[in-house]
């Protein structure tokens, strides 16, 4: 079965009303683009901050916005607040947030962290052990584990998975004057799964071949509902903007081409596990894609439902599979990557489940 904008969306609703019904808000698209992170555990990766400040919001302080309320409880200004989230230095009971707008509850623990030294970024990176699932002179494919960034933004200061890659290099060439390690695509924080990088100049070729469509991405992710098509394709544009509770992408017909098909590779009472395969390579494309047929991704807390009622700890998305002709020797590389132990623990714990 295929989805289009252009024609019958999933059950035969009219566009807005077929993503709304994905959990999806309907609001017109807007032509601005901004960036939230989601919301991670702390401590994941290895990522254990010192405490700058912690509090425990009172009775009176409940439905507060965090900006607002971190700003007066750590005497800060708003502008500074709003960085200290922006770099994922901000947790709310153990967990990461990053959304100013975020409306805190009565008996919520909130810490915020401060930054590390470069010297301590180091120290932690050089005992971090990766998983190199591929390398040569030019290129390398890394397992990145989730609740861990894949590349730096301008407002974040903790060690990235290229962090970790360039450390790892720094390690087995103690003698080279410096590493290289440019990042060919990008994960979200929560998905894990394969991580490719150029070693080389010469290995940034294979940005081409993503661009051209040349590489076969194949994605594994546990999505809410029963998906009745065994195979289907999800032909959808997608447009970025700000649209709220930090989703940054819709659907939209002016917006660029995106295009995954699926396949049911296992049906539970309450979820299917899909093997996607992406054409297109847009910002959030398979989470999109999956709320707009009213089957999100498990655990995605942007543009899933806030009551799924199967909670899950981190989004179970799982970049599975990476197939391409290397761009300087030619020869076909196939890459692929179980799934992790988290996953595969949600998928045991839903087939027991009747």
């Amino acid at each position: 079965m295929r989805w289009a904008v252009a024609g019958v969306l999933a059950d035969g609703k009219d566009f807005s009303t077929a993503y709304s019904g994905g959990s999806l808000m309907t609001k017109p698209p807007q032509c601005h683009c901004a960036a939230v992170n989601l919301l991670s555990k702390a401590g994941e990766c290895g990522w254990a901050p010192a405490t700058m400040g912690h509090w425990i919001v009172t009775a009176e302080d409940g439905g507060t916005r965090l900006d607002l309320w971190l700003a007066q409880r750590a005497g800060m200004s708003r502008k500074l607040a709003k960085q200290q989230l922006d770099a994922g230095r901000v947790a709310i009971n153990g967990r990461r947030v990053a959304i100013a707008k975020w409306s805190l509850k009565a008996g919520d623990r909130v810490a915020c962290h401060a930054a590390r030294t470069p010297q301590e970024r180091e120290r932690r990176l050089s005992h971090r052990r990766i998983d190199v699932l591929f390398e040569d002179r030019d290129l390398i494919a890394v397992a990145k584990a989730p609740g861990m960034l894949a590349v730096a933004t301008s407002t974040t200061s903790e060690p990235t998975m290229v962090d970790q890659v360039r450390a790892y290099l720094r390690r087995r060439h103690p003698g080279a004057r410096g590493t290289y390690a440019r990042p060919l695509h990008r994960l979200d924080r929560d998905t894990s799964g394969i991580l490719l990088l150029a070693k080389s100049r010469a290995g940034e070729g294979a940005i081409a071949l993503f661009k051209a469509h040349k590489i076969a991405r194949e994605y594994l992710a546990i999505v809410r509902g029963g998906v009745e098509q065994s195979d289907g394709t999800i032909d959808l544009p997608l447009t970025k903007g700000e649209f709220g509770h930090g989703r940054k992408v819709m659907p939209a017909a002016c917006g660029k081409s995106a295009v995954t098909h699926f396949h049911v590779e296992e049906r539970y009472p309450a979820a299917t596990l899909l093997r996607l395969r992406v054409e297109t390579g847009r910002t959030h494309q398979i989470r999109v894609h999956c709320a707009a047929i009213g089957h999100p991704v498990l655990g995605d807390r942007r543009y899933g439902p806030p009551d799924d009622p199967l909670p899950v700890e981190r989004l179970t998305l799982h970049a599975a599979r990476l197939a391409f002709r290397h761009p300087v020797t030619g020869a076909k590389v196939d890459l692929a990557l179980p799934l992790p132990d988290d996953l595969t623990a949600i998928i045991e714990h839903l087939r027991e489940t009747v």
